[in-house]
Parts: C-alpha cells; sequence; structure tokens
C-alpha cells in the first residue's frame, strides 16, 4: 500500500513526479523525478522523506526506516546520517527507499463492498489483526494531507524566490552602502586637513582640545589664525545639524574666517556673516566665539549665539561666566548691530574653557543635564592642573554621567591656560641663545630642553631644539624635534632643510630626498636645499640628477663656489 502513496501525489503536485522503482513484501524504493525541467533541492527531499514517514505511521507499520539511497545532488546541507548511511551522491536518479518489519497490518483501497465504494478516491483501508485475532478497521482520509503537501511545496518555491530577490536588494543595498562609506571616509580625512589636530604653544600661552564628533563627519570646529607675532586668534564654532551638510558649512567658514584678519572679532563676525548669508541661502548656521590674544595676554573676543566661556582665576580661584551674547552667524542679514567686542586678560595661571553646547546639553541615565554647573564644578576641581590634565579630567567626569546614554551632539572642549612658569621658560630660552653663540651647543640643547617641559608645543622652541641638536650631530633627536614641529604645518624651508641634512648625515638618503624637496619647495632659488640634494643623488647612486641640480645652481648663481667644486668632483668620479 505504501509503494501506491504516488497516486495520489500526483493528482496534486506540479512539481515532482514520485514513482515506485522497486517493490518487496518488507520494502519499496521510490524515484523522485522532477517535471518542468525543474532543478532538485535539499528540502524537496526532506519533505518527501517526512511525507513517507507520515504515511507509514498513519497505516500503523512498525519498524520502519526511511533513507536516501541515491540523489542526483553533490551534497546535502543537513546530518547525512538522517537521511541515510550510505548516500550516493552525483547519481543520475534520486532514491528513497522504505523498509519495515513484517506486520499483520493490511492496507488496501476503500472497495470493500459497496457501502464504502463512494470513499474509495478519497481513503485507504487499514485492518489489523489484535492480540485476540480479532480484525479491526479504520479509514484514513488523505486527500487533504496531499492537498497540504502540494501547498507547501508551491510555497517552498516561492520562498526561494523571495529569497532570490531579497538577496538582489541586498546586494544592491551594499554597493550602494560602500560608495555612501566611501564618500564618508573622504569627507571625514578632508574635515581631518580642515580643523587642526592640535593648536601649538604661542607666547606662554597652552591650548589642549577634546573633539568628538557624533558621526564620520562634525558640525563642530576650531581654529587658530596667526596674525603676526603679536596676536593670536582663537575660534570654536558649532554648526547647526550635523554630517555632511554641516560639515560643507563648516569648511565654508573655515575660508571666510582665514579671509578676514582684524582687530576687531565683531567685525570678523559681521563680515562673515554677510558672506555666508551669499552662499548658504539660510540654509544652515553656526554659533561662534572668537578670541584675539595680544602679547600682554589681553583677550578682545566676541560672541554669535554661542555658550559663553568660563574663566578659571589662579590666585583667587574665582569662576567667571564671561558676559556676553550675539546673534547666529549666516541667518540675519542685520545682525551685524548684535555682534560687540568684549576684553579681559589671562595672568599667569588662570585658564578659560571653551566649549560647544554639546558638552553642557549631556544627559545621564535620569534625564539630568549635565549642564553650566556641572562643568563649573569640574572647573574648579583643576585649578593646580595644567590644560591637558584640565581637558581630561572634565571629560572624564563628563562621560561618568553620561554613562549609559548615546551622545546626541558633536562635542568640543578647548581649554587655554596662560603657564605660571613664563619667568622660569624665558630664562631657559635665554640662557640657550648665549650658550648657541659661544657654540657651545651641548648646553644650549639641555637649556632648550628645560624650556621645552614647561611649554612642550611652543613653535620656535620645537625649531631651535632642531637646529640646535643637528649643530650638536645629535641627529636623530634634531629629527624628531623637527617633524614635530612640521607636524604643526609651520611651513618652514629651514626646517625641511635641516631635517633633509640629518636625515643625510645618518644614511637614510630617500627620506632626506623628499625633506629636502620641500624645503625647495617652499623656497625659490634655495640654493642650500639645491646643493645637499645634489650630494643626497650621488649617494643614491643618480649621478646625472647630481649634475642636473647642481647646474641648475649654476644658472641661477654662477659664482657658488660650493657647486663648483662638487660639479668638478663628480664629473672626475
Amino acid at each position: 500500500m505504501v509503494s501506491r502513496v504516488p497516486i495520489l501525489i500526483g493528482k496534486f503536485s506540479r512539481i515532482v513526479s514520485l514513482t515506485p522503482a522497486s517493490v518487496s513484501e518488507n520494502s519499496v524504493s521510490f524515484e523522485i523525478k522532477y517535471l518542468l525541467g525543474l532543478k532538485e533541492k535539499w528540502y524537496d527531499v526532506i519533505f518527501f522523506k517526512g511525507l513517507l514517514e507520515g504515511a507509514v505511521i498513519l497505516f500503523q507499520i512498525d519498524g520502519y526506516k526511511i533513507e536516501l539511497a541515491e540523489t542526483r545532488l553533490s551534497g546535502i546541507h543537513v546530518e547525512h546520517k538522517e537521511l541515510g548511511s550510505n548516500i550516493k551522491f552525483g547519481s543520475d536518479r534520486n532514491i528513497i527507499t522504505v523498509t519495515w518489519e513484517p506486520n499483520t497490518t493490511k492496507v488496501g483501497r476503500t472497495n470493500l463492498n459497496s457501502e464504502i465504494k463512494a470513499l474509495q478516491t478519497k481513503t485507504f483501508f487499514i485492518s489489523k489483526t489484535d492480540e485476540a485475532e480479532n480484525e479491526q478497521y479504520s479509514f484514513v482520509d488523505l486527500r487533504s494531507v496531499v492537498d497540504k503537501s502540494r501547498q507547501l511545496t508551491m510555497e517552498n518555491r516561492d520562498l526561494e524566490t523571495v529569497v532570490e530577490v531579497l538577496n538582489t536588494i541586498k546586494t544592491q543595498l551594499e554597493i550602494k552602502q560602500k560608495s555612501f562609506t566611501k564618500d564618508l571616509r573622504m569627507a571625514r580625512n578632508i574635515q581631518k586637513g580642515i580643523i587642526p589636530q592640535r593648536i601649538p604653544d604661542w607666547k606662554g600661552l597652552q591650548f589642549w582640545v577634546k573633539f568628538y564628533p557624533l558621526q564620520e563627519v562634525s558640525g563642530d570646529y576650531y581654529d587658530y589664525f596667526n596674525f603676526g607675532s603679536s596676536k593670536l586668534g582663537i575660534l570654536v564654532s558649532d554648526v547647526s545639524g550635523h554630517g555632511v551638510p554641516a560639515a560643507f558649512i563648516t569648511a565654508i567658514s573655515k575660508l571666510l574666517f582665514s579671509n578676514y584678519k582684524l582687530d576687531s572679532p565683531a567685525e570678523i563676525f559681521a563680515n562673515t556673516n554677510r558672506e555666508l548669508l551669499e552662499l548658504v541661502k539660510q540654509q544652515g548656521y553656526l554659533t561662534c566665539f572668537y578670541a584675539l590674544f595680544n602679547s600682554d595676554y589681553e583677550i578682545t573676543y566676541s560672541i554669535a549665539g554661542h555658550p559663553r566661556p568660563i574663566l578659571l582665576r589662579y590666585k583667587t580661584k574665582e569662576l567667571i561666566v564671561l558676559e556676553g551674547e550675539g546673534t547666529y552667524l549666516g541667518m540675519f542679514p542685520d545682525a551685524r548691530e548684535y555682534y560687540k567686542d568684549y576684553k579681559t586678560v589671562l595672568e599667569p595661571g588662570d585658564k578659560l574653557f571653551i566649549y560647544t553646547d554639546g558638552l553642557i546639553e549631556g544627559m545621564n541615565v535620569d534625564g539630568e543635564y549635565f549642564g553650566v554647573e556641572g562643568l563649573s564644578e569640574l572647573a574648579k576641581e583643576t585649578a593646580e592642573m595644567d590644560v591637558h590634565e584640565s581637558a581630561e579630567h572634565i571629560m572624564s567626569k563628563f562621560l561618568q554621567f553620561c554613562r549609559g546614554t548615546d551622545q546626541t551632539d558633536d562635542l568640543t572642549l578647548l581649554v587655554v591656560g596662560l603657564s605660571p612658569r613664563m619667568e622660569e621658560f624665558q630664562k631657559h630660552t635665554n640662557d640657550a641663545e648665549k650658550f648657541y653663540r659661544n657654540k657651545n651647543y651641548a648646553e644650549a640643547c639641555a637649556q632648550l630642553l628645560l624650556a621645552n617641559e614647561i611649554l612642550p608645543r611652543e613653535i620656535p622652541t620645537l625649531f631651535l631644539l632642531g637646529k640646535y641638536n643637528a649643530k650638536n650631530k645629535n641627529y636623530k633627536e634634531a629629527i624628531r624635534f623637527l617633524e614635530e614641529y612640521n607636524n604643526l604645518k609651520t611651513y618652514n624651508a629651514d626646517a625641511y632643510l635641516i631635517q633633509g641634512y640629518c636625515n643625510y648625515q645618518i644614511g637614510n638618503y630617500e627620506q632626506a630626498e623628499e625633506e629636502l624637496h620641500k624645503s625647495m619647495s617652499l623656497r625659490n632659488e634655495n640654493f642650500p636645499a639645491m646643493y645637499n640634494l645634489a650630494k643626497t643623488y650621488v649617494k643614491l647612486n643618480r649621478k646625472e640628477d647630481a649634475i642636473q641640480t647642481l647646474l641648475k645652481i649654476l644658472a641661477i648663481k654662477d659664482d657658488f663656489e660650493p657647486a663648483i667644486l662638487f660639479l668638478d668632483k663628480i664629473r672626475k668620479l
């Protein structure tokens, strides 16, 4: 009777044909043939195994075993032992075998008598002899079972189609995501070039920044501007919104602020506001704090809708929230009248905390804001700390406060401090200069190192440490300080010249060539750099390049004796 199950399946299935391949008293083998050129699927094998298993259970067959004997598939993505222990993969047909133990159950069509003949196309008749040799009868309606099986098979095919469509959509989304990620990465790299990684020390003023963008690119922005040797401009800004649009306005703002080096921050705001309105068309705005520091440590500043900085007096430990307000930049045509200049003075040890609203609007798990009060309390605790320690202390406490919540805005904290050791610093630099003039280069370097400990990012000191160590033949130390100096983007031709010379002296000729080219790009008719480059070419066994470089020198200055002598030496070689 089991071998006749396919008769019913064939009436409903549009996918496969299941036919007996061989029949014996205690076993039957079925061959699964796919219709309409459809391809075998591993779950079809499992489906038919389950269908046959359901049939033998319904027919009350004892001791049955159902195994996959042969399959056209190259492998099954389930445990093979569930389908058979000796499966022949890669066959030219699909064979499932059912075996059972002999029993007294008999199965047949329901044509035993005329009373039930009307059911013969719908049911199977089962008879079984019990222990008392009494025959028991039951009827099983398989039409609904087969109909559900056919429906399940069709649904499996539909599901496969849906999965293929979803995979296609997933692939397309991955391509778009990669493109978007690439664009964001490029935008981030561009913004890294716009926003300085560090602000160098300036005449005893020290700076430390903690910068936390919400996304790949930020709407927060800070910068510094050199006004010759007597003034330094510091800017902290917050553009409305986040991401690429805010970063785009940030880039525009940098260019505009760089164009206006005026003595009045309020006038800088007025001019920048006018041009922002023309360029951005009120599609975004920014808040700003701009301060000009002069060599006497007087600060002239203006505020454009930005949180007011906090000033900590070192001597009295007094906290002062700077006065001033003003309106946004890039929003209102008549904003000029709202920008005003204010003044204050820094004394040794004083610190100024400049920040964006992402800091004071940070929240804890209870919904409480960090606030100006929280920042002020922490600022008081930093009285004896330097700017680096102060920034790290505040941000550490801030992150503890916000633990368990997500960042919701870009965040910037800039700490400005006037070193209380300026007299000591000045003494060391003056002594270093005296020792250098007397050609006592070792002691000159020692004095400058003491000065560097006080102001680690002071630009002139870094340059002189490179120069003095080169004179003292401490070439690696000279390179270390000059690399730090050049990372501050000072674009000094002499710094690259000395760095190239030091690399030449330690045999790093490829790096020497690179640094000397940088020096030449920053200064026309840079004969020392060209001469050292020619020497480097000889070491690199590029004598023709060396000759051409020396000829360029002599074409401009025909009496440059070092070039004349070196050219003769190369030609003799």
